[in-house]
């Protein structure tokens, strides 16, 4: 098990992890309060801790959310956003997480960056409790939190070249 947890990580040759995140990257815009568990920032936390291992003696990696967002359909000034037909009791919601992980070694004078960008969407035709909404709108966050890491492993692994090591290094 040990040998296949080790082989999961990425291994990169940099010494510091630093968390910084835009200001006001959490932009909730909804007409009524949605109530989710999902907290990206915790997850992100997290899915680094478990994925990225720091071998180095220099360099730092970034990781900085740049939004992460819901909107419905009954803000006025985002219903132009929304292309589909919806009856008076019916709702819907978009969902945008970007995060931008950026590896720097002044020493050795190399950069990567990856973004990721995840959109999500959810539709309720007819009359639904905030708690059901609630319920499938933290759903659907956790999907995207999954997708979320999987583009981040893949664009680490095509953008930060000089930066991969493996475990024994």
């Amino acid at each position: 098990i040990n040998y296949l947890l080790a082989i999961d990580k990425i291994y990169l040759d940099l010494l510091n992890i630093k968390y910084e995140n835009e200001d006001n990257f959490k932009k909730y815009e909804t007409s009524t309060q949605i109530l989710v568990d999902t907290d990206l920032e915790k997850d992100l936390h997290n899915w680094v801790k478990e994925n990225i291992v720091l071998k180095g003696n220099s360099g730092e990696l970034t990781v900085k959310i740049i939004e992460e967002s819901i909107i419905d359909s009954f803000v006025e000034e985002h219903r132009k956003k929304f292309n589909i037909f919806l009856s008076k009791d019916s709702i819907a919601y978009k969902i945008n997480f970007k995060v931008k992980i950026i590896a720097e070694n002044k020493k050795n004078n190399s950069k990567g960056e990856v973004l990721s960008i995840v959109k999500g969407e959810k539709t309720f035709l007819g009359g639904f409790s905030i708690n059901d909404r609630s319920k499938a709108i933290d759903e659907l966050m956790n999907n995207m939190v999954r997708r979320l890491g999987v583009n981040l492993r893949n664009g680490i692994h095509t953008e930060f070249r000089d930066f991969i090591t493996n475990k024994y290094n």
